[in-house]
């Protein structure tokens, strides 16, 4: 009998190593009977509201997975929007697993409806796993609809859609999440009134819609889908045949430059060219449409009034909304300026402008502002310090608001090459109205005004405020001057045509102005206007460095000739008299003598003349004129080329001897 041995065969799980990217050590056999996971937060999110084509705030629930072999896939039907960062919307995105995982990431959602009322699914998959859903739902907000006499059933407001189906022209706001122009119907807003939507205007084919000048179309939000064609009108300032003015478009579409001015010569469109500070023609206005937000300038028609009158621009396309990013040229210092526009059918605040851009520009805006052949600078600016004219009879302080379709430059800052628009910053204001923040702020003006015996002009604004500092900041507005005059003050020896300066404000101030004059002449240096504890009782002085006078400005202008030339250190701003009167000195530093056409002109600033005496350098009388009484005479010596002895004489009998080449 042979021996049997039974072998019995036990089966053992095979174990094997690994290690996860953190370095933990697992087993497979944690894996053998592990699946894919989903886990989410929510079943359900509370029901939405909006507008139609206006999306809705956003809400948000979490998702992660674990034993993935892949990313996690979230999806969601019409009418909804989903995003990872709250920012970049859509319909599908994907998480990426690592090592098997997907740890919790936050899913945001938000409704983007066409009908209402609406529901939807929110659709979470991943291979190998079960996949989850989350119900979605909402409705659009109540509609009311405008028949051609009355709304039904109620008066639109800010929660409201509103239709307009018959032809509208009523003087008054309306306030709506959403309107729509249907039914072939005619609507005009007129002058002085707004719409103001939380979201999109449409404007169906064969409908109109039309802004007037001064009325104004305000959308909140960031994403309002706009669609169909408006009409903006807008009308200039006081213009004369060859007058030019900046423009820009509040819409988009294929209007060009040449369409919106017709009668305007093709050769009479210009761009800025940052690299060179200069106008550069539009090459062929006709095929150049109206870039977003950009500027440009455009003169008047060739027929066109030539003693002036209103010229009334219309354009016409898809009204610009949102976010709205423009590029900026940089080309160094000096080289950054950049004419651009305000891009939508409505104002838009200043401050709010220059705030969101304050890393990307400086806080000056320059607008245009000049009469053909005029003899003024062609600027006026502002900042948030306030308004500085350049005299033209139709500048106008915009009072921090920038009007619709309005052009004007900004410098770009360091290596900045972007700016942006957005809808925080559109205005209803319709009208020149300062700006309400707030903190009020507290403003204490000076507007200087230098003026020539023939009529040129310029002016400067120094302004202690709330906002104000010591120190270059954005309420300082470097001059960009290119008048035959100019006063400016001084910052840093920089001339500026506004400095904004700090509160409190101290008695002992000084304030350097510089005076430039492309000619030698007559000048007066005067108060335009004050405001603030300026219109009180505190004194301002016009301190003459050359003469030593302090000539108080609150009393009379402060009248005095100057060569030509640049002078950083003539005058200065004091609020205090050092010398209690003025105490002028009269000596040859004080006595001006200049050359006009074949006069010799002799000024004494302040002190008044008695007599004057012109001779050759033989001691031949070439003229005389006595009791004058007067700061300054011209004297006829003819054409001649010699060196000639001017004798002085002041009314109290001082005497003063200078030469001339005539």
């Amino acid at each position: 009998m042979k021996n049997f041995i039974l072998f019995f065969t036990i089966l053992f799980p095979v174990i094997t190593l690994g290690r996860f990217s953190d370095g933990k050590v697992i087993r497979d056999d944690q894996f053998l009977f592990a699946s894919p996971q989903i886990t989410v937060s929510v079943a359900s999110l509370p029901p939405f509201t909006s507008c139609i084509q206006t999306t809705s705030n956003s809400q948000n629930f979490t998702v992660s997975g674990s034993f993935l072999t892949a990313g996690i896939t979230i999806s969601t039907t019409a009418g909804f929007e989903i995003s990872h960062d709250n920012i970049n919307f859509g319909n599908i995105f994907s998480f990426t697993e690592v090592s098997g995982n997907v740890p919790s990431s936050t899913v945001y959602v938000r409704m983007a409806p066409t009908t209402s009322p609406i529901s939807g699914i929110i659709t979470i998959t991943s291979t190998g796993a079960v996949s989850k859903t989350v119900t979605i739902s909402g409705a659009v907000d109540i509609t009311t609809t405008w028949n051609g006499s009355s709304w039904n059933p109620l008066t639109p407001t800010s929660t409201m859609m509103a239709v307009i189906a018959g032809n509208y022209s009523q003087s008054q706001d309306i306030n709506a999440c959403y309107l729509k122009i249907t039914n072939g119907a005619i609507a005009t807003i007129p002058s002085g009134y707004n719409v103001i939507l939380g979201g999109a205007l449409t404007v169906d084919f064969g409908s109109v819609f039309t802004l007037e000048n001064n009325a104004g179309l305000i959308q909140r939000g960031s994403n309002n889908i706009n669609s169909g064609t408006i009409t903006v009108k807008r009308n200039s300032s006081f213009l004369k045949r060859l007058d030019y003015t900046f423009w820009g478009s509040p819409t988009f579409g294929a209007q060009s430059l040449q369409d919106f001015s017709v009668a305007t010569a093709a050769n009479r469109f210009y761009e800025y060219n940052t690299y060179t500070n200069l106008f550069s023609v539009v090459p062929n206005p006709s095929a150049t449409n109206f870039a977003t937000a950009r500027g440009y300038i455009i003169r008047t028609p060739i027929d066109h009034s030539l003693t002036g009158a209103i010229w009334t621009g219309q354009f016409s396309g898809k009204p610009n909304s949102g976010t709205i990013m423009v590029n900026l040229n940089n080309f160094g210092p000096g080289f950054r300026y950049n004419l651009v526009a305000n891009p939508y059918p409505s104002p838009i605040n200043a401050t709010a402008f220059v705030q969101a851009n304050s890393a990307n520009i400086e806080g000056t805006l320059y607008f245009w502002r000049m009469t053909s052949g005029g003899q003024t600078d062609a600027y006026c600016t502002w900042s948030t310090a306030g308004f500085v004219t350049n005299g033209d009879p139709q500048s106008q302080d915009p009072n921090g608001i920038i009007q619709t379709a309005q052009g004007f430059i900004v410098e770009a800052k360091n290596a900045a090459t972007t700016l942006v628009f957005n809808n925080s910053m559109r205005s209803d204001t319709n009208v020149d109205q300062f700006f309400k923040s707030s903190n009020p702020t507290e403003y204490n003006r000076i507007w200087l005004n230098a003026t020539s015996s023939e009529g040129l002009f310029s002016q400067t604004l120094i302004a202690y405020f709330t906002d104000g500092s010591d120190n270059l900041d954005a309420s300082d507005a470097k001059s960009i001057n290119d008048g035959r005059i100019s006063l400016t003050s001084l910052i840093a020896m920089v001339p500026h045509t506004i400095q904004g300066r700090s509160l409190p404000f101290h008695s002992d101030d000084v304030v350097e102005l510089q005076f430039k004059a492309k000619n030698a002449g007559n000048f007066s240096i005067a108060i335009d206007h004050f405001d603030g504890f300026f219109a009180g009782t505190q004194e301002i002085f016009l301190k003459d460095n050359q003469t030593g006078i302090f000539h108080d400005l609150k009393m009379s202008p402060y009248y005095f000739a100057s060569e030509a030339g640049t002078f950083k250190n003539r005058f200065s701003i004091v609020y205090q008299n050092v010398l209690l009167v003025d105490n002028p000195d009269f000596d040859s530093n004080s006595v001006l003598l200049y050359k006009n056409q074949n006069n010799i002109v002799v000024n004494s600033g302040n002190i008044h003349l008695d007599n004057v005496v012109i001779f050759d350098i033989r001691g031949r009388i070439l003229a005389y004129t006595k009791n004058i009484n007067t700061t300054e005479v011209a004297m006829n010596v003819g054409q001649m080329n010699q060196v000639l002895i001017v004798k002085i004489t002041s009314i109290d009998g001082s005497i003063v001897t200078k030469k001339i080449i005539n």
